[in-house]
């Protein structure tokens, strides 16, 4: 997110300089399947809701509820102090400190990425 935005701003030429949208949806999907996956839960959506993309929620197995794709929209609007990984971490994830990148991730920037 550093290498790709700056304050609500795409970096020229990033990741994220097209289909905003899209991709901090994924972006946060991905954030949230992570969280879920390490700590359980559900995803719950409300397909009355307009904003059901930016409002799609994950229920953990205590029954509080987050929403990583709000969490990822204003980690790109805030900057840093808007820490995804400080997120993981504050829920109970157990996040590396720094990743080396894996055998076959993507040189495009987000090496979190893994190739399957």
């Amino acid at each position: 997110m550093t290498e790709h935005s700056d304050m609500g701003a795409a970096t020229d030429g990033g990741l994220l300089a097209t289909d905003l949208g899209p991709r901090l949806f994924g972006v946060g999907c991905y954030v949230g399947e992570t969280i879920r996956l390490g700590l359980g839960g559900v995803w719950e959506a409300d397909d009355a809701d307009p904003e059901s993309e930016l409002n799609v929620r994950l229920r953990l197995p205590d029954g509080s509820v987050i929403w990583p794709v709000q969490r990822v929209a204003k980690r790109f609007q805030n900057g840093p102090e808007d820490s995804v990984v400080a997120y993981a971490v504050f829920l109970g994830l157990d996040v590396p400190t720094h990743a080396e990148p894996h055998a076959g991730t993507t040189k495009r920037g987000w090496g979190f990425l893994r190739r399957r």
